[in-house]
């Protein structure tokens, strides 16, 4: 016998009993104030008309009742799983698969959240020098593998609350939550000298390293994503046509020293 068999089969026989019970007591009782006689033909209708007609319906219900059960039961795993791959479809299409960071889409709608009057939060943008060079020399999967080295650069020197994204080709964004264009510029450059420090290829006896350029712009209440990211971007540029391997905000490039390898 199955276990639903087995469950089913002992409530219905611990109702059928109740019944039982219930039958003799209100039988009994009745006849008692009648003044009718309780015969042999009284215990049998008291003890058999429960079994027969109580246990059966007690079968039915509780059979149905563990079907219910068992439905809601696959219902609550179909939903489980439903909601899982809906998470894993939901991180898949605001995540870039290789660096495991937000997608464009996803960074730009942490960009335009809502900022109470006075709230000021910063963007860094950064794109590394030279990069097609770096591809060429060394190949696409080492271009890949750099990149990837940037990315967990940025998430090493950055806070649980600020957003990190991948907002196309070589290029990566940095949405610092809460941070002015001071304390930005300071966290931008130990970006820019973590990345200049890191040994990319393995092994290899030369002088060409990976650097970046770091543009930057402060996020006022109501600003435009849009129009702060070209403004950031605008930026890289100027640092770029200053050299590279710097940090510019507002057009006006701070140049820090280049260590020389």
């Amino acid at each position: 016998m199955t276990p639903r068999a087995k469950r089913i089969l002992g409530k219905s026989i611990v109702v059928t009993i109740i019944a039982i019970v219930a039958t003799f007591a209100l039988s009994f009782t009745a006849r008692l104030a009648l003044h009718m006689p309780i015969d042999w033909l009284s215990w049998v209708e008291c003890t058999l008309i429960p079994i027969l007609i109580g246990m059966p319906v007690g079968a039915y219900i509780f059979a149905q009742s563990e079907t219910i059960q068992d439905t809601c039961d696959k219902l609550e795993k179909s939903y489980a799983a439903l909601r899982e791959t809906h998470d894993r479809l939901a991180f898949v299409t605001s995540h870039d698969p290789m660096t495991g960071l937000l997608s464009r889409g996803g960074f730009m709608a942490r960009m335009d959240r809502k900022r109470d009057e006075g709230e000021y939060d910063t963007l860094l943008v950064i794109d590394p020098d030279h990069f097609a060079l770096f591809n060429d020399k060394h190949g696409h999967s080492k271009g890949d593998e750099a990149l990837v080295r940037i990315a967990k650069a940025l998430v090493y020197l950055t806070r649980p609350g600020d957003s990190i994204g991948r907002l196309g080709g070589e290029e990566f964004g940095v949405l610092l939550r809460g941070v002015r264009k001071e304390q930005a510029m300071t966290m931008a450059e130990n970006i820019r000298r973590l990345i200049e420090g890191m040994p990319w290829i393995k092994g290899q006896q030369d002088d060409l390293k990976v650097t970046v350029s770091i543009g930057g712009a402060e996020i006022p209440p109501n600003a435009d994503s849009q129009d702060i990211l070209r403004t950031a971007e605008r930026c890289i540029f100027e640092a770029k046509q200053r050299g590279r391997n710097r940090v510019s905000f507002d057009y006006e490039a701070t140049r820090f020293r280049v260590a020389t390898s």
